[in-house]
């Protein structure tokens, strides 16, 4: 009789085919990062989207592509992107958050077919491919480049330096030539694509040559040196734009003007990173806690340091035995290669005002898959029945932690009330909770939290301009500018300070000292959108509306989300005799947010030229779009009064009184109309109940009542 097979040999383990794994890994990323699709604009997502004219004025898909390719700096396929987003949706955050998890979506994949192919796909590989994809679909310490808008930039990178590895791999295992060629062809064109989303990707070309020489017994030098000789290349080529780009971030100029800390001298920043690569990524990528956007890092001031030398003697013990066990654990020694030769160590090249940011870790994250993949064939060896369990755990561990790191991006004063948290003793994370809570008028929280701030650092210009602002919107005009001057003083390259203080002589209609403070702030930044509109607010206070117009439309130019801008250059047109442009901007707005105040100044408009019924068709759609609103009731009243339609000039007044009981020109024109009509003690019964109410107030309407009064011949004015 035939022996038969026992169960497990004649069926052997199941093996997942590549679509339940596809599957597995969309859900899960899905899943994970569902609560993130809603987050605002944060941190420098405002500089890359709500400051960058190139991406505000795009009105077409032509535009998205063209402006986007040309925005300034290198990263011209990452500006693209937020150009094509701002294009679906304007300054609506969820179509900006898709697209970053799409491209993740991409990455897990592309992850999972880089495990595969570095062991030619062999079946019994795939659940260590799709425990790796998975962890890195859920990593926590990845959220801050997911979950982040501005973090895109590495995203997008890791979609094309991924690709990139995955056709190279493909390549090298290609036994046709032309095959061969044109998988290492494509692999260049992703190279080059990622190079265009972030400049980072000058790493892939030395993983490249570390892969080679893992792979090969015996080692093609001259393959691999030219290899590694790609970044050098790149660095000759390039030499002036790095140089420039070397000044730049040396400089640091716009955060050192802010009164915030210089960029690190080169050797010290050096010696500071590279131990924060060892201290700060490395442990967060085996255990993903007490992340920040905002970390603080202590400086590393000498070569003897012991933190600088254990973390190179770590490096050196981590490349050592990714060399050393290649042929046994290829997983690991990929792992330890992808982490340690990837964008991570580029950053050491160019000092940077921030020494760490979690989203740098995004492609170095192919390290933790490669490593958790050869965790769990560890476990599979040695602990089989517990493989899978401990893999399903540290994946449903990491996906909670990272939704829950998710719910820090969803906005500004989230992500800075954990920063500060974090880094309690530093004081930018208190500067920027204090301007999140500024612009959400939570004004005592704000004034504590730069006060916290100065306590740390006593000379950062930003907290005391944004304090004094504060002040002016409080009318302490004299405190405020105590505090400006003493700013632009100690800081006469700190654009926000002149701003502000033109803000402040404008409101004491010292309009040139306000001129000048403003022309001061022009200087230093010409691409301030505040800066322009606060200079056509002085020109219009000196009488000067066909210069004040430049300005608004620069202003407008620069920042066309802001409708109140617009609205003002709609004014400025009317101001300036040119109805013409002014009654196209406001109808332009009467879709907008402002609608109401489109159709008020549009009926102002109608009125001025002598068209007074298509001026009240106008007031009155601007009344229906606004329960609320006494100036147009008044703007309709005057009509009235001018058609002698007293009965509803009437209505009007009485109405804006309601709604205001203080306008003044509202109670000065409800007595005359009740004059005009004979009934002068009812006249006087109004402006006597005005008097009464608000004869101690600063109104200068008071003063008029009571002449009023007394001309009706009043006996108790």
């Amino acid at each position: 009789m035939p022996s038969r097979k026992p169960p497990a040999a004649r069926f052997g383990p199941w093996i997942p085919s590549h679509k339940f794994s596809f599957v597995v890994l969309v859900v899960l990323t899905v899943l994970t990062y569902a609560n993130s699709l809603h987050g605002k604009f944060v941190f420098d997502d405002l500089q890359l989207v709500h400051q960058n004219s190139d991406v505000m004025n795009v009105k077409t898909f032509r535009d998205a592509i063209i402006s986007g390719w040309f925005a300034a700096g290198q990263r011209h396929l990452l500006f693209v992107t937020y150009a094509l987003n701002y294009y679906w949706s304007g300054l609506e955050t969820f179509s900006y958050h898709v697209v970053n998890l799409i491209l993740h979506t991409v990455n897990v994949l592309l992850v999972y077919g880089i495990i595969l192919a570095v062991l030619k796909r062999e079946l019994q590989f795939r659940f260590a491919a799709l425990a790796g994809a998975a962890v890195f679909a859920v990593h926590t310490l990845l959220s801050g480049a997911v979950s982040y808008i501005a973090g895109r930039s590495s995203v997008l990178c890791g979609t094309f330096y991924f690709a990139a590895i995955y056709l190279f791999l493909n390549g090298l295992d290609s036994e046709r030539r032309n095959v061969r060629v044109a998988f290492f062809g494509m692999t260049a064109v992703s190279g080059l694509l990622a190079w265009q989303a972030k400049q980072e990707a000058i790493a892939l070309p030395i993983f490249f040559a570390a892969v080679v020489f893992l792979r090969t017994e015996k080692k093609n030098w001259w393959w691999i040196a030219g290899l590694a000789a790609i970044p050098l290349v790149a660095v000759v080529l390039l030499f002036d734009q790095i140089k420039i780009l070397y000044g730049q971030v040396g400089a640091n100029a716009v955060l050192v003007s802010a009164g915030f800390e210089k960029v690190l001298p080169p050797a010290t920043y050096f010696r500071t990173y590279l131990t924060s690569v060892v201290e700060y990524y490395f442990p967060r990528f085996l255990v993903p806690t007490d992340l920040t956007i905002d970390p603080q890092i202590e400086t590393v001031e000498h070569w003897y340091s012991p933190e600088f030398l254990m973390s190179i003697a770590i490096l050196s013990i981590l490349g050592w035995l990714a060399v050393r066990t290649y042929r046994r654990e290829p997983f690991l020694a990929l792992g330890i290669t992808a982490t340690v030769v990837s964008p991570l160590l580029a950053y050491i090249a160019i000092p940077l005002a921030d020494v760490v940011l979690e989203h740098r870790a995004y492609i170095p994250g192919l390290g933790i898959a490669f490593i958790f993949a050869w965790i769990l064939q560890w476990t599979s060896r040695n602990y089989a029945r517990l493989a899978w369990i401990a893999a399903a755990v540290a994946v449903l561990i990491l996906g909670f932690m990272t939704a829950a790191r998710n719910a820090v991006f969803a906005n500004n004063i989230a992500l800075w009330e954990d920063a500060v948290r974090k880094a309690p003793e530093k004081p930018r994370p208190h500067f920027n909770l204090g301007q999140a809570y500024q612009d959400a008028q939570r004004i005592p929280d704000a004034i504590r939290e730069y006060e916290r701030a100065l306590a740390l650092k006593p000379d950062i210009h930003a907290a005391y301009s944004n304090l004094a602002a504060i002040y002016l919107d409080q009318r302490q005009l004299d405190r405020g500018e105590e505090m400006l001057l003493k700013v632009t003083s100690l800081s006469p390259t700190f654009t926000e300070g002149f701003i502000n203080l033109a803000v402040l002589y404008l409101r004491k209609q010292e309009t040139d000292k306000a001129l000048a403070a403003i022309n001061r702030a022009l200087e230093l930044n010409p691409d301030s959108f505040a800066a322009h509109y606060n200079k056509g607010e002085v020109l219009t206070q000196k009488g000067d509306y066909k210069a004040a117009v430049e300005s608004y439309r620069q202003s407008v130019y620069l920042r066309p989300d802001l409708h109140s801008f617009r609205l003002t250059l709609g004014t400025a047109y009317a101001r300036a005799g040119d109805p013409i442009s002014a009654e196209k901007v406001f109808k332009e707005l009467t879709n907008s947010p402002v609608a109401p105040e489109a159709y008020r100044n549009l009926g102002l408009l109608y009125n001025n030229a002598g068209q007074p019924d298509q001026a009240l068709e106008h007031f009155q759609q601007a009344a229906r779009l606004r329960e609320i609103f006494p100036d147009v009731h008044h703007d309709m009243g005057l009509v009235y009064l001018r058609k002698q339609m007293l009965d509803q000039a009437i209505e009007q007044f009485r109405l804006v009184l309601e709604q205001q009981p203080d306008h003044g020109p509202a109670i000065l024109n409800l007595a005359a109309v009740y004059q005009m009509k004979g009934d002068s003690q009812t006249a006087r019964e109004a402006l006597q109940g005005f008097i009464q109410r608000y004869g101690n107030s600063n109104s200068p309407y008071v003063a008029q009542a009571r002449q009023r009064l007394l001309a009706l011949g009043s006996t108790n004015p």
